[in-house]
């Protein structure tokens, strides 16, 4: 478990790390450079939730198989079937704390989500990543916890809602990694 532990604390120095050498690289200060680094942070994060979402999900029974647990080979042995999911929670929880951050000061500072300087499809992809990360805790919570609603852990509830989770997940970080593209 402490393993475990040191790996997430080494990604959330990385991703810090990440933001303060593009800080660092950054001539303009203020709330755009502050916004820069913040999103480029939450960009990592959102990457790397992923990452970890991927083999939560490859462990765990979804809409695609029974899972890597149920068949004997869990990715990372016996910790990605009873342990890994708390530390991709871990960095979920990072990383929506600090995609609040970057929306707060885009709502202070910018008049979030760049109206009229993008254009619609910018904004829609804003929203899309807005409405996303507010549903996501929701949906990976019941994925990993359906008895609060009175399903089955390993029932179709929670399988679909897995497969659900993952899929929204993807959708958030590419429409994030999209508009930070486009910010930059």
């Amino acid at each position: 478990m402490k393993r475990y532990l040191g790996l997430f604390a080494t990604l959330v120095a990385l991703c810090l790390s990440v933001a303060t050498s593009v800080r660092a690289q950054d001539e303009e200060p203020g709330p755009r450079g502050a916004h820069k680094v913040l999103q480029l942070s939450t960009a990592g994060g959102m990457i790397i939730t992923a990452t970890m979402g991927t083999i939560a999900a490859m462990n765990q029974p979804t809409l695609f198989s029974e899972g890597r647990c149920a068949a004997g080979t869990p990715i990372f042995g016996e910790y990605g079937c009873h342990g890994f999911s708390t530390l991709h929670g871990l960095m979920a929880l990072l990383t929506t704390v600090l995609y609040t951050a970057t929306v707060t000061l885009e709502f202070a500072a910018f008049d979030w989500p760049g109206r009229d300087r993008h254009g619609s499809a910018y904004e829609a992809a804003s929203y899309v990543t807005l409405v996303g990360m507010a549903l996501q805790p929701i949906g990976g919570l019941l994925a990993a916890v359906p008895e609060v609603v009175g399903a089955e852990r390993n029932g179709t509830f929670s399988r679909v809602l897995r497969t659900i989770h993952l899929f929204t997940g993807y959708a958030i970080v590419g429409t994030f990694v999209v508009t930070t593209a486009i910010e930059l």
